[in-house]
C-alpha cells in the first residue's frame, strides 16, 4: 500500500514539473518588469533576454550582458536569473535594495545598448543611478568594485596587444 501511495506521489510531482518551470518563468519576467519599470525602461526598445545559464567565458559574478554583433553595435541583452542580485530581488519577496541594484544593472546594459562597449561610462551610469535611487553603501561599493576589475582588465589587455604588435617585425605589419 506504501509504495502505491508514493507512486501517486511520484507521478503527481512529476505532472507537475512543466507548470513549475512556467511559473518560474512567471515568477522571472515579473522580476525583470519591476526591475525595468523601477530604472524607467519599460518603453525602451532594447531586447532583454532572461537566461539560466552563462557563457563559459563569462566572469565570475555576472549579471547580465550585451551581445554585440560584428559590426560593434549592440543586439540584445541577456540578464542572469542565477546571479545573487536576481533571485534576492526575486518577485513577490524581493528585496527593494536588490531591486535597485537589478535595475542597476539594466541600466549598465541599456548604456552599452545605446552607446557601445565603454565600461567606464556604462559603469558611471550604473552608479549615478544607485546614488538617485538610495542604494546601500554595499550595493554601490560593490559596483566600484566591478568597474575598478573591468577597467583594470582591460587595460591590461591593451598593454598586451602593445607589447605584441611591438613584437612584431616591421615588414610583417599590414597597412590600415
Amino acid at each position: 500500500m506504501k509504495w502505491r501511495a508514493w507512486s501517486v506521489v511520484l507521478a503527481l510531482a512529476l505532472s507537475l514539473m512543466p507548470q513549475r518551470s512556467g511559473i518560474e518563468r512567471d515568477i522571472d519576467q515579473r522580476t525583470l518588469d519591476a526591475a525595468l519599470a523601477l530604472a524607467n525602461l519599460t518603453d525602451s526598445r532594447f531586447p532583454v533576454t532572461l537566461v539560466s545559464t552563462v557563457p563559459p567565458e563569462a566572469s565570475q559574478g555576472i549579471e547580465a550582458w550585451t551581445r554585440f554583433g560584428t559590426n560593434g553595435s549592440a543586439e540584445r541583452v541577456f540578464v542572469y536569473t542565477g546571479s545573487d542580485i536576481f533571485r534576492c530581488a526575486r518577485w513577490p519577496l524581493s528585496m527593494h535594495q536588490c531591486l535597485v541594484r537589478l535595475a542597476s544593472v539594466l541600466v549598465h546594459e541599456a548604456w552599452h545598448f545605446e552607446h557601445g562597449k565603454n565600461q567606464a561610462a556604462a559603469y558611471d551610469a550604473q552608479i549615478a543611478f544607485l546614488m538617485a535611487n538610495r542604494a546601500t553603501a554595499e550595493h554601490i561599493a560593490a559596483v566600484r568594485t566591478a568597474r575598478e576589475r573591468v577597467l583594470a582588465l582591460e587595460q591590461r589587455a591593451r598593454e598586451a596587444a602593445i607589447q605584441r604588435y611591438a613584437a612584431e617585425p616591421a615588414d610583417s605589419r599590414q597597412a590600415p
